[in-house]
């Protein structure tokens, strides 16, 4: 890997890049930061400069364990339902929408790295990347089954087409966590390594698809990726109904 070429630092992510490869490491309590639209316009900016660049081949998106997990989901949702303060419960919601439809329809392939407790929603976001790498210690939690709602992020979207609909069906509506093994056997994340290498082995597989021609890299993916239209309007039908079932939160 060649030595660093860029960096940016922000309150809710920092920005690197080396040679054909970046990494964008998320922190902070992401639902507040996307209600508040914390740094949102400048991540929104720098993807797209990545898929802009001519240099680059692969981004790696990772997420501190820092406030991710289900304390997290629910401060968010007792303060939405406490508020109900819909200009930031759309910030929120929109801003998701348009970065899963960013990392899904990227040019650039994107690796997807996660560790510890999880919410769901996380777990949606990197069913829109290509290649997911989990830490062994690793569980996604369901936080939308505690709190009556539904998963933002794309869940029956990509769950339906990964599992089929009896399953999808099956590990959505049960209340249990899903361990990182069980999520490797279920075709949800692509490979299980020690919290201590994640990101190693990260920049490893990184390297790996980097060196594969670009065209063919970004020919397979648009062909794999073709239904990105029906995502968007999937995304926005699941808005509305999130939006509607915040304001009968606490009714």
């Amino acid at each position: 890997m060649t030595g660093k070429e860029c960096a940016r630092i922000y309150d809710s992510f920092t920005f690197e890049s080396f040679g054909n490869i970046a990494i964008f490491r998320f922190k902070g309590k992401a639902l507040f930061n996307a209600a508040g639209l914390c740094d949102m316009d400048q991540l929104s900016k720098t993807f797209k400069e990545c898929g802009d660049s001519k240099n680059l081949r692969v981004i790696i998106v990772a997420r501190t364990s820092e406030q991710k997990d289900m304390r997290e989901y629910e401060e968010f949702i007792d303060f939405a339902s406490k508020e109900k303060d819909r200009l930031k419960i759309h910030r929120m919601l929109n801003f998701y929408s348009q970065f899963i439809v960013e990392l899904y329809s990227q040019d650039k392939f994107v690796i997807s790295v996660d560790s510890g407790n999880i919410v769901a929603q996380f777990l949606n976001m990197s069913l829109a990347c290509d290649y997911r790498i989990v830490a062994d210690d690793t569980v996604i939690q369901k936080g939308y089954f505690k709190t009556g709602m539904v998963p933002k992020g794309g869940a029956t979207f990509f769950l339906s087409s990964i599992l089929g609909k009896s399953k999808a069906y099956e590990l959505l509506l049960s209340e249990n966590d899903i361990t990182a093994a069980e999520a490797l056997s279920l075709g949800l994340v692509d490979e299980i390594v020690p919290s201590s290498e994640l990101e190693t082995a990260a920049f490893k597989k990184a390297e790996h698809f980097a060196r594969i021609p670009g065209k063919t890299l970004v020919g397979i993916k648009k062909l794999m990726n073709y239904k990105v239209e029906e995502l968007k309007d999937y995304l926005k039908y699941e808005n509305d109904i999130i939006a509607e079932t915040f304001w009968k939160q606490g009714d």
